[in-house]
């Protein structure tokens, strides 16, 4: 296998794992008993096709998209067609009643720049997860997420002014709202708007991601056409619970070679750098949905203050020492709990750290999904990012619980 060819195999297996993750702990979480029993007896969902269509703008978060590429203009336009098949829940578990019954499933979405043909015609595989906002007799607010992979990109090894999308192959992320009309013939109508994101975690550089914002139409049809009553059962009292979590991650970073003396495929591959820390946090459940906390990390970044030399037409790397990676920060913490399954979001900020040319800003932030998988213990990914929008790289995170 030429190293191309390896390269793209490395890509595709990071994303595969990552999106089996979510596809696996979903799917843990919605088959799983939750020991509450409905008060009537056990129904289909419905199943729901939708059609959905963006029409909008690229958000200009980078020189490429603003106008320093090879048209040298501004890449403004985004367009995109889904295709997706949802289950509608109706209350068999406690989990559905507490988010207002919501819906789940997968798609598929072709995406398009006008202004950027030969950035591809990126082709994304994803779950989605449609959470209901309000609901009232035929119409809804619904919050809609979906996560996935992209193919299909032409990269930066092609075009040297792309400093966007560095890999064939990114994650597809798109958060939206909607207002959605269904009638009693099963046919359904809905209107909103959407941000959608692309990258791929820094694991392949130039990577400074593309982001969209658009408003979007959907047609649908519920194949039960009209929607079965849902299930209420008993919500369990709640009680309010601290938590110490303490957890160590492991991640990898590359990094593009700017100098002349190796061949373009050597110079495109780059080299690549270890990061790993550990974390403690002050948490507090609060609700059977919202947990707050405030933490502490550690954490050894291996590419500052690090350098690149040549020897016999290959790249070698030399890491930070202990000294020169290590970080330390501290960062508030909010985490959505769907039973054994949630999703994190934090905004760190350093406290301490080497200084070194083009190091981040001085907060960062960590979006990530996290899986109890026996008792205390858990396993979380993480996208670790700055500006809100550029991804640094990937955490796999290994995670204890200690109740206080």
């Amino acid at each position: 296998m030429d190293e191309s060819k390896k390269l793209r195999f490395s890509f595709i297996t990071n994303y595969l794992i990552l999106v089996a993750l979510f596809f696996i702990t979903f799917s843990a979480e919605i088959n799983a008993s939750q020991g509450f029993s409905a008060d009537s007896s056990d129904q289909k969902p419905g199943k729901v096709f939708m059609l959905i269509y963006n029409h909008g703008y690229v958000i200009p978060t980078n020189v490429f998209v603003k106008g320093e590429n090879r048209f040298h203009r501004p890449i403004n336009s985004f367009r995109s067609l889904s295709l997706q098949f949802s289950k509608q829940t109706s209350g068999n578990k406690l989990w559905e009643q507490l988010y207002n019954f919501p819906r789940y499933g997968a798609g598929i979405n072709i995406s398009y720049f006008p202004d950027a043909s030969y950035l591809g015609v990126p082709v994304s595989f994803y779950s989605a997860l449609g959470i209901p906002i309000k609901r009232w007799n035929k119409f809804s607010i619904f919050s809609d997420m979906g996560l996935g992979i992209a193919f299909n990109w032409n990269t930066g090894k092609d075009d040297p002014y792309n400093i966007a999308i560095g890999s064939p192959v990114t994650l597809y992320f798109n958060e939206g709202l909607s207002v959605e009309y269904k009638s009693v013939n099963g046919l359904i109508l809905s209107a909103g708007a959407g941000l959608t994101h692309f990258s791929n975690g820094s694991v392949k550089v130039p990577n400074r991601g593309i982001n969209t914002i658009s408003p979007r139409v959907c047609i649908g049809y519920n194949f039960d056409r009209a929607e079965g009553e849902f299930k209420h059962q008993t919500i369990p009292e709640f009680k309010k619970q601290s938590d110490c979590f303490i957890s160590a991650f492991g991640a990898v970073r590359n990094d593009y070679y700017y100098g002349t003396d190796v061949d373009s495929l050597t110079k495109y591959r780059g080299v690549y750098y270890g990061t790993y820390g550990i974390s403690f946090a002050f948490e507090r459940l609060v609700s059977h949905k919202s947990v707050f906390g405030f933490g502490f990390m550690a954490d050894y970044y291996g590419m500052a203050n690090s350098s690149v030399t040549v020897e016999n037409g290959r790249l070698v790397p030399h890491p930070a020492s202990f000294r020169n990676g290590l970080e330390i920060s501290v960062f508030p913490s909010y985490e959505l709990v769907m039973n054994k399954l949630s999703a994190i979001l934090q905004h760190g900020f350093y406290l301490y750290r080497s200084d070194y040319p083009f190091r981040n800003p001085v907060g960062y932030q960590r979006v990530g999904l996290r899986f109890n998988v026996i008792s205390d213990l858990s396993v979380s990914v993480y996208m670790r990012l700055h500006d809100y929008g550029i991804a640094d790289y990937i955490e796999w995170t290994l995670g204890y619980k200690l109740h206080l």
